[in-house]
């Protein structure tokens, strides 16, 4: 990222409220970085600070609050580990924007962002991953969820069938068995 400060100087913890600094817009922001500008990372300038900044955590004396461009930023940080490799994701719905990654250790991460004010349902593909039977663990991430961990799904003939809900991010570990 470079540098980046829309209007406004409050303090904001929103998932998705058309600020301009809410986490969804950080979600869409790292979704482009790296499916359009094909980046290989993405720095948050703000991790944590005081007052009203876009940091990820405020600190208030013995107290913090987080911000749910954490939970944007975790969606990718956390389960698209070191060396992982970029590989296609793609979807005729212009309301759904997918990045997918294969691990080192062999797992797969797909990352989904749901800007449709309805859930979608969806089907993954995973050709030329080895992953043909498996789960896939969702992690989700809304107004009222920070990186929640989902009950799993399966993968069956290399196909993960899920919904992703409305304005939300999903992110889906998909381990072979």
């Amino acid at each position: 990222m470079s540098e980046w400060s829309p209007n406004g100087t409050t303090w904001n913890e929103n998932w998705d409220d058309g600020s301009g600094y809410d986490g969804f817009t950080v979600a869409s922001a790292v979704n482009d970085a790296l499916t359009k500008g094909n980046v290989s990372g993405y720095v948050y300038w703000y991790g944590a600070s005081t007052g009203a900044t876009r940091g990820l955590i405020q600190m208030d004396g013995d107290n913090y609050h987080v911000s749910k461009r954490l939970w944007a930023l975790a969606n990718y940080s956390r389960f698209v580990r070191p060396g992982a490799t970029r590989i296609g994701a793609s979807t005729g719905d212009t309301n759904l924007r997918l990045s997918a990654f294969r691990n080192p250790d062999g797992t797969v991460t797909v990352v989904a962002l749901n800007a449709a004010t309805t859930a979608t349902p969806v089907s993954f593909g995973l050709r030329n991953t080895g992953i043909t039977t498996g789960t896939a663990t969702p992690y989700l991430t809304d107004g009222t969820h920070g990186m929640a961990k989902q009950p799993a799904a399966s993968v069956s003939s290399g196909t993960l069938n899920t919904t992703v809900p409305a304005r939300s991010l999903v992110t889906y570990t998909i381990r072979r068995q």
